[in-house]
């Protein structure tokens, strides 16, 4: 793989992890440093896509007020289908999305990061605690500090 590359999927001790978002890697074409992509890439992106629509692979759900739904982005491929909005604004869709670094995930191989992207990316996004947690800091989370406000 060239410097920027990323694989779709990697194997590492063990397990399989995946990371595919068509839409992302097509647009990425606009940039003429990308590497095009080739019909072999186009055959595999219209075969996931056929997979992931199928009746063995693909799971609805209908989610109701109150419901929350936790995906692992490295072990589902996920999307949401088009929705129906309230016009009344108390009714409208009211979606919020949290990114969550699990410090003990499944570990993913290096290469699945790509090249020139610092190392502590692979740890996790960081983020900003809730002023009202202390938690204890882990190794490699926040350096010099003994504890995560």
């Amino acid at each position: 793989m060239g410097a920027g590359e990323v694989p779709l999927a990697v194997w590492h001790d063990g397990r399989l992890s995946i990371r595919y978002d068509r839409l992302l890697v097509e647009s990425a074409q606009r940039f003429p440093e990308v590497p095009r992509l080739e019909a072999a890439d186009i055959e595999l992106f219209d075969l996931l896509d056929e997979l992931a629509e199928s009746e063995r692979f693909r799971l609805d759900l209908d989610l109701e007020v109150g419901d929350m739904l936790l995906v692992n982005n490295h072990a589902v491929i996920h999307r949401r289908e088009a929705y129906e909005d309230f016009d009344e604004p108390d009714r409208k869709r009211h979606l919020l999305r949290l990114w969550l670094t699990a410090h003990h995930r499944r570990p993913l191989s290096a290469a699945f990061w790509g090249t020139g992207r610092p190392d502590e990316l692979s740890t996790g996004r960081g983020g900003i605690a809730p002023a009202d947690v202390i938690v204890a800091a882990r190794e490699g989370t926040r350096p010099n500090a003994a504890a995560v406000r």
